[in-house]
C-alpha cells in the first residue's frame, strides 16, 4: 500500500533537520578543537615569554676580560677592596646579575671568587670534583644563563687534580673507593682514555686540559640551552686551567 505523500514529507524534513544538526555539531566540535588548540598555543607562547632570556649588558668577551684582569690582580696581590661591604650586600637583596658562570673543580685550593678577584654577586659558581657534570650541575648552568642572563661560561680545571688522577688510575678498571666515586671517575674516563698507555705528565697538566675540553664538549652535547646559545653567538664558552703554584689561569 503506497504511503501518503505527507508521510514522505515528514521523513524528508526530519532527515534534513538531522543532517543540519549533525553538520552544526561537526562545525561546533571543529570550532571547539580550534579554540582549544589556539588556547594551547597561546599558553605555550605565554610560557615561552615567561622564560624568555634577558641577557646581561656585559658581553661574554667583556666578562672574560674582567676575569683576566681579576686574575692578574690576584697574582700581583693587588686585590680589590670594594664589593663585599654592607651596602654591597644590601644592593644584592633585590637579585643577582652575575657576568660569568664558572664551572670548576671542588678542590679547596681553587676558589674562583679568589682566583679571579671577584666580589659578591659577580660570578655564578658551580663546583664539582673534576668539573664532572650531572643533572644538577647542568641545571644550575642553564638557570644562570636563562634567568640571570650571564653571557660567559668558563670551564676551569687545574694542575694536580685528584679527580683526574683517580680517573687515570681506574681507566683499566679498579675501584675508586665507593660506588659514587666510581660513577664520578666513569664520567671522566671518556676524556682521558687516550692516556691509558702513557705515563702521567708533570702535574697531570696535559690530562687536565683534556678533561676540561671533554667537559666543555659534554656540556654542549647534553644541554640544548647551552648549545643553542653558544652556537647563536649569544654566549661564549671558554676553557681554562689554574696553576696552583703561580696562581695564574691559562686560557684556551
Amino acid at each position: 500500500m503506497p504511503l501518503p505523500k505527507l508521510f514522505f514529507s515528514v521523513i524528508c524534513a526530519t532527515l534534513l533537520t538531522s543532517s543540519s544538526t549533525f553538520a552544526k555539531d561537526d562545525h561546533a566540535e571543529h570550532a571547539e578543537h580550534a579554540a582549544t588548540a589556539t588556547k594551547v598555543e597561546t599558553t605555550k607562547e605565554a610560557k615561552h615569554e615567561e622564560h624568555k632570556r634577558k641577557a646581561s649588558d656585559i658581553t661574554g668577551e667583556k666578562a672574560l676580560s674582567m676575569l683576566k684582569n681579576g686574575n692578574t690582580r690576584y697574582t700581583r696581590a693587588h686585590n680589590r677592596k670594594d664589593g663585599a661591604g654592607k651596602l654591597d650586600r644590601e644592593k644584592l637583596l633585590e637579585g643577582q646579575k652575575p657576568h660569568a658562570i664558572i664551572l670548576s673543580c671542588s678542590d679547596s685550593r681553587v676558589p674562583p671568587e679568589i682566583v679571579f678577584d671577584q666580589k659578591l654577586g659577580e660570578i655564578f659558581v658551580v663546583r664539582t670534583a673534576g668539573e664532572s657534570i650531572d643533572y644538577s650541575a647542568i641545571a644550575s648552568i642553564e638557570y644562570a644563563l636563562m634567568h640571570l642572563g650571564s653571557n660567559l661560561i668558563v670551564v676551569m680545571g687545574h694542575e694536580s687534580c685528584g679527580a683526574v688522577k683517580a680517573a687515570l688510575a681506574t681507566l683499566k678498571g679498579g675501584d675508586a673507593g665507593s660506588p659514587w666515586l666510581n660513577k664520578l671517575v666513569a664520567d671522566l674516563h671518556p676524556h682521558l682514555k687516550r692516556f691509558s698507555e702513557l705515563s702521567q705528565t708533570d702535574g697531570v697538566v696535559v690530562e687536565s686540559w683534556a678533561n676540561v675540553e671533554g667537559v666543555a664538549k659534554d656540556l654542549m652535547d647534553r644541554s640544548e640551552i647551552v648549545r643553542r646559545l653558544v652556537e647563536s653567538g649569544d654566549v661564549k664558552i671558554q676553557n681554562a686551567l689554574y696553576r696552583l703554584g703561580s696562581g695564574t689561569v691559562e686560557w684556551r
